[in-house]
């Protein structure tokens, strides 16, 4: 565009140049300057005075140079950086402009403009303009002002005057109705989910606005519109214009762009499709929009019907709606153009789905928008918002309407050689997003954004709709609706988060409501347990998951099992006739698979969905459980021809469907198997899904639940409809992908939440021992049957512990059928040789080493590794042990001064007096079980308890005077604190009893993957691997066609985080209850354990490279006492020691009194604002908000005590979501059922009771694991 511009004379427009990457715009500074530029080609471009010098003289100028017109003048669009995100101006080329500021004109100027050029005004409009002009201004006047502009959006002038246009066609709607719709940043539908505080300040401003202008920011949304459809519009497809209805009884009459195919016929729709009343309000909206020709922003979570209000808008319309599916890896060229070939092998450019929909007169659905970058969806703004854009082969769009010179507009026209192409009046582009997780995940939805569409959000439907759906769609009763409706309000997204799992979309309570409908066997509580995969989570999520469930009132009721068959149940289905028999018997699988009862049951039921329509199947399961066994099972006896791809790390979404290749010097589209199965009917296993990138596996969304697909050599995959460039989804195609299933250890993408929802889910799980038994048994039949018992029980029992946590690799049927094929093979070499062949990786952990030894030896294995145990003694602080039980002192002595008490050297027991240190049920002295005395002292001996009323009697004089001793005793026994041998030789006792726990923490912190950042292919580069997608542009002779792995330089504005490092605070509980109670329970014990556990788990490079911990106490006298600081973390065994000690200090001798949600409160707090480094990117480069973090407070359960209530510890977890910190409580001490009570009272999946110290690691996993995939 710059050459054409200077050869030509024409302005050349650089708009956003603070987009621009870094080195690129300096390319033109010659250009600017001197009007001189060397070209690729070999040419020269010189300034046309020096040109004309070279022509008077002697020599001809040289063919070479081409001089620039005298007419080329350059404007450059931008915003300055900063205070806008961006990157900043190069100096020599800014330099070479003058600068000029240019301010948008009020509103109020365009308003009444606008209503100057009106014919006839239209009554009772003329308030509502004024009221829209002043609430813009002052959003605009406001945006101005701020400290930070790139966080305080503007209203565009084109929404203006959009806005305007629709209210003197709908007079009577709601001002704020409009205006939500062209500046969401505001809009009270989507919560605070979706932007959090990033536009705290935005919102102040707006509702001050509002309330001055008398607008009732309550009684408003984007569909809160005052008109609704006159007319049935399913009748009535083919008029021109819509009738309107306000509710004062009104009509409005509306021409209305339309497609051209008549009656709809062009678009598949679904003729069950059941529109809820909401979205009828959507359509409304949508229709209102097109009437001012907008273009359409459709946000909400997946499988709440984007697609199909898409769908249904462009069925009613008439139009042929083109779906373009959106993925990460498109450039901003891929959305307007791609390079191709001719049959002649020439290179040609080829319109995208955008550009042909555009020039046709159709509508383009634009799914995904959220995955874009930035930068690739500001591209094509112009084509939105002014309907004009220059395409990269130099061919030009302009809007149809207007344009000055064209007589006949639909031809196509050339000037100068430039290709101009009219963008045709019915183009509309709807666009599909989800809300995005975390808020600095946003910046797609941004002002640009904005001023492209009007947005509207998608929520999933009330109960009243829900329950017309399901019942229509599922044929069934009331019943089970509402136990259905009463879990999906349970399942809020914090809840689900919690529990590992998606929330309820309406696609997944139609699956629900049909599984328990077809005769499948299973419960509700199963058929929602198998859509969530509940099978897949760990222990303590499923046990949280259960609590909803037995909240929403759906009992764990037994389900029909077909384990006891011994035959695999063939549906006529498949014996039918009629059906096709494989032309390529060759692709017909023939596995080496034995028939077990518990396969046979997946197996059958799997057949009997297939023969029932179900197109589409997903199974999950761990390594080795035998799913590519299954599925070529299946194959096998239905005689399904097979076509297979193998997913992983380099898989790009071409390669799913084509392959370019060179033959001849031409470029060769080879098909794929998805193709050539899409096209004979045959079954797809795509295997490994989730190692491939998810923008990959993305993709099959768009074939498996809209039935269309774009492939890269221009042609469509649709469903129903055959012809040119078109593939018709034959009726017999089945897709079946398999996957790992999500989280620790499998390192692959989360398949089943990224689509899981258009699949019919199946988890693959190992043989239970019997059918394990039998499948070893039919590998290894002269293996002793003893011997295959043991070898099946030993692996049984090593996947409990990998489920529990207590291991990580997550041992197969594969391991065990390895061991047994060694044995029939190898007889001579002996189990023990057997078992190593499978287990020597793990043999150079110790730990973990030793665990494995000891489960082999349950059942009589004998392998001979030596010896490694994780068991042992307790944690001994001084003489801190558990007795038996406790004793009563009725009678303490009367109470005198507080002191300290003599000290007997011989350490015999007291009880009952004022005399001794150490004694119990006394009164005045340092001890235990008594009162009045200055501080808690254990010297061993039973101990007997003063009553609650006795202790009542104390004076506040004497408890100050008591208080006062402790504290100088504390003083002092801090300044003692240090490390002598005897601590030393101390501390390695008390922590080698929990070694192996310490390792098994460090290595699940060693494996939780922070999945948001990822090396990834870098593409458009001018060295690495030849990447596919670019081979025509290499024939064409581009360089920039190779690709290499790295991390992606952060785009101005995108807020995607660098490698982010985790922040935990733990808040340890040092009341005196914990000194008190330890001879009981060993509290204290557990929680000297938990603080060394986490000290020594976390002291390894490569953890603290990911997070950052630190550690604080709360006592009676105190709710923070500061132990480990952030970026400080204990360096060596003194350190840690002093820590140990200082925490039975302080909960010796504390006062009465307990400050555990103050303590909590305080960590929220701390927590985040001690993250006053920026971890991950400048605020330049757009960081729109830090990482979510971590408080785990580790407490006994002794609440009550203290008067507090569970609801305000409940509160205080909540409230930490506002701060982006996510809050648990861990109780490792109670008394009676204090513990479970408390974790009941909690949030879901917020409250762990661990009375066990080897219990904390699992949990500390399973938090961080929550925060970190």
């Amino acid at each position: 565009a710059p050459v054409r511009a200077a050869l030509h004379g024409r302005l050349l427009i650089l708009d956003g140049i603070e987009r621009a990457e870094r080195n690129v715009l300096p390319t033109l500074n010659n250009l600017l300057e001197n009007r001189e530029m060397h070209l690729e080609d070999g040419r020269l471009l010189v300034s046309p005075e020096r040109f004309q010098e070279f022509s008077f003289g002697a020599a001809k100028p040289s063919s070479i140079l081409v001089p620039t017109h005298p007419d080329f003048r350059v404007i450059a669009l931008g915003k300055p950086v900063p205070p806008y995100h961006g990157r900043t101006l190069d100096p020599p080329l800014r330099s070479r402009f003058q600068i000029r500021r240019i301010n948008n004109p009020t509103a109020n100027d365009i308003i009444t403009k606008h209503v100057s050029e009106e014919r006839t005004p239209v009554d009772g409009a003329s308030s509502a303009k004024q009221k829209i002009a002043s609430l813009v201004d002052a959003m605009n006047a406001s945006s101005v002002l701020s400290d930070s502009p790139s966080q305080f959006p503007t209203v565009s002038p084109a929404a203006i005057s959009s806005i305007n246009k629709l209210l003197s066609t709908f007079p009577d709607e709601n001002v704020l109705t409009f205006f939500y719709r062209r500046y969401p940043f505001v809009c009270p539908y989507h919560g605070d989910d979706m932007f959090g505080d990033i536009y705290a300040k935005v919102h102040q401003s707006f509702s001050l606005a509002a309330t001055n202008l008398s607008l009732d920011e309550e009684e408003s949304s984007p569909l809160s519109s005052q008109y609704e459809l006159a007319e049935d519009v399913m009748n009535h497809i083919d008029k021109q214009e819509f009738s309107f209805q306000a509710k004062n009884g009104m009509a409005v009459s509306v021409p209305i762009p339309r497609g051209s195919v008549i009656c709809g016929e062009g678009i598949e729709f679904a003729d069950d499709f059941v529109p809820t009343v909401e979205q009828r309000r959507i359509l409304v909206a949508m229709l209102q929009e097109h009437t001012c020709n907008r273009d359409i922003l459709l946000v909400g979570h997946k499988g709440e019907g984007k697609s199909a209000l898409a769908k249904w808008f462009s069925h009613l319309l008439g139009y042929d709606a083109t779906l373009f599916s959106l993925h990460k890896d498109m450039s901003p060229r891929d959305l307007l153009m791609r390079r191709g070939s001719s049959k002649e092998g020439d290179t040609v450019w080829d319109f995208s789905a955008l550009v042909k929909a555009a020039i046709e007169g159709n509508v383009c659905i634009l799914d995904g928008v959220d995955k874009l970058s930035p930068n690739s969806l500001i591209t094509i703004q112009s084509l939105l918002v002014d309907r004009e854009i220059c395409l990269p082969d130099g061919t030009r769009l302009f809007r149809q309407r207007g344009y000055v010179g064209c007589e006949e507009p639909s031809i196509t026209r050339s000037i100068d050689g430039s290709v101009v192409l009219p963008v045709h009046d019915s183009f509309r582009v709807i666009a599909l997003a989800s809300p995005p997780i975390e808020s600095s995940n946003v910046p797609w939805l941004n002002d640009d954004t904005a001023s492209m569409f009007s947005t509207l959000f998608v929520t999933q439907p009330n109960d009243s709709c829900l329950r017309n759906i399901l019942l229509t769609k599922c044929d069934c009763d009331n019943v089970l609706v509402d136990k259905v409706l009463r879990f999906n309000s349970l399942l809020t997204k914090e809840k689900a988060s919690d529990c590992g799992v998606m929330t309820l979309s309406v696609r997944n309570m139609i699956r629900i409501c049909k599984l328990c409908t077809n005769n499948s066997g299973g419960s509700l509580r199963s058929n929602i347990s198998h859509v969530l995969m509940a099978d897949l989570l760990p222990h303590t999520q499923r046990q949280i998951l259960s609590r909803i469930f037995d909240e929403a009132g759906i009992e764990d009721l037994p389900t029909k099992s077909l384990s006891s068959s011994t035959s695999i149940n063939i549906p006529t289905f498949f014996t039918n006739n009629t059906r096709q028999l494989p032309s390529r018997p060759e692709m017909v699988p023939a596995p080496f698979f034995f028939d077990i009862p518990s396969q046979i049951e997946c197996v059958n039921n799997l057949l009997m969905e297939w023969a029932c329509g179900e197109r589409a199947f997903l199974l999950l399961g761990n390594q080795g459980v035998g799913k590519n066994k299954i599925t070529d099972r299946l194959m096998q006896l239905t005689n399904v021809e097979r076509e297979y791809i193998q997913l992983h790390r380099d898989s790009t979404v071409g390669q799913l469907t084509l392959s370019p290749s060179l033959r001849d010097g031409k470029v060769v589209w080879e098909d794929s198997p998805l193709v050539r199965a899409v096209e004979r009917g045959c079954a797809l296993v795509i295997d490994e899904a989730d190692k491939a990138p998810v923008e990959v596996v993305r993709t099959l969304k768009c074939l498996v639940e809209d039935g269309e697909m774009l492939l890269a050599d221009g042609r469509k995959i649709v469903t129903g409809r055959s012809g040119d460039g078109l593939i018709r989804i034959h009726p017999d195609f089945t897709l079946w992908v398999l996957a790992n299933r999500p989280g620790h250890p499998f390192l692959g993408n989360d398949f089943f939440r990224e689509v899981g929802d258009c699949f019919s889910c199946h988890t693959i799980s190992n043989p239970d021992f019997e059918s394990e038994v039998l499948l070893l048994q039919s590998y290894a039949p002269n293996v002793p049957l003893e011997v295959t018992k043991k070898v099946a029980s030993a692996f049984s029992h090593l996947r409990k512990l990998s489920d529990d946590g207590d291991i990580a690799y997550p041992y197969s049927t594969r391991e065990a059928v390895s061991v047994i094929k060694h044995l029939e093979a190898y007889p001579e070499d002996g189990i023990s040789k057997a078992i190593n062949n499978v287990l020597d990786m793990d043999s150079f952990d110790p730990s973990l080493y030793g665990e494995l030894n000891r489960v082999f030896a349950k059942y009589d294995i004998p392998v001979k590794w030596g010896s490694g145990s994780i068991d042992g003694g307790k944690l001994r602080i001084d003489i801190l042990k558990r007795r038996k039980e406790e004793g009563v002192s009725a009678n303490p002595p009367e109470l005198g001064a507080p002191k300290i008490g003599k000290w007997d050297k011989n350490n015999d027991p007291h009880v009952g007096g004022n005399q001794w240190a150490g004694g119990t049920g006394g009164s005045d002295t340092a001890g235990l079980g008594g009162r009045g005395g200055p501080y808690r002292l254990d010297r061993g001996h039973k101990v007997h308890q003063v009553s609650d009323e006795t202790k009542a009697a104390v004076s506040d004089e004497a408890a100050a005077i008591a208080r006062e001793i402790g504290q100088k005793a504390l003083q002092d026994k801090l300044k003692e604190i240090g490390m002598s041998k005897h601590e030393y030789d101390m501390y390695e006792e008390l922590v080698h009893p929990i070694r192996g726990y310490i390792a098994n923490l460090r290595r699940s912190l060693s494996s939780v993957q922070d999945k948001r950042v990822e090396r990834t292919w870098i593409k458009g580069q001018n060295y690495g691997e030849l990447d596919d997608a670019k081979l025509i542009d290499g024939v064409a002779g581009e360089s920039y066609i190779y690709k290499r792995r790295g991390f992606q330089e952060q785009e101005p504005g995108s807020g995607a985080p660098g490698q982010p490092t985790k922040r935990l605070r733990f808040v340890m509980d040092c009341s005196g209850s914990m000194y008190r109670f330890n001879s009981q329970d060993e509290r204290l014990t557990r929680s000297l354990e938990a603080a060394a556990l986490i000290m020594e788990a976390f002291d390894d490079d490569a953890t603290r490279a990911r997070f950052d911990y630190s550690m604080v106490a709360h006592s009676g006298d105190s709710h923070c006492i500061p132990l480990i600081d952030f970026g400080n973390p204990p360096k060596n065994a003194k350190d840690r020691i002093k820590i140990l000690q200082t925490m039975v200090a302080h909960s010796q001798y504390c006062w009465t009194g307990d400050n555990t949600l103050p303590a909590v409160k305080a960590a929220i707090k701390d927590v985040q604002q001690n993250d006053s480094i920026d971890y991950n990117v400048s605020v330049d480069e757009g960081n729109f908000g830090s990482p979510e973090h971590i408080v785990v407070a580790i407490s006994d359960a002794n609440l009550s005590r203290y008067g507090i209530h569970p609801r305000e510890l409940r509160s205080i977890l909540l409230k930490g979501n506002d701060e982006k910190v996510k809050a648990y409580c861990v109780f490792i001490a109670s008394l009676g059922s204090q513990a479970e009570d408390l974790k009941k009272a909690l949030p879901a999946g917020r409250g762990f009771v661990c009375m066990q110290t080897g219990d904390l690691p699992k949990v500390v996993r399973d938090i961080i694991s929550r925060q970190m995939e």
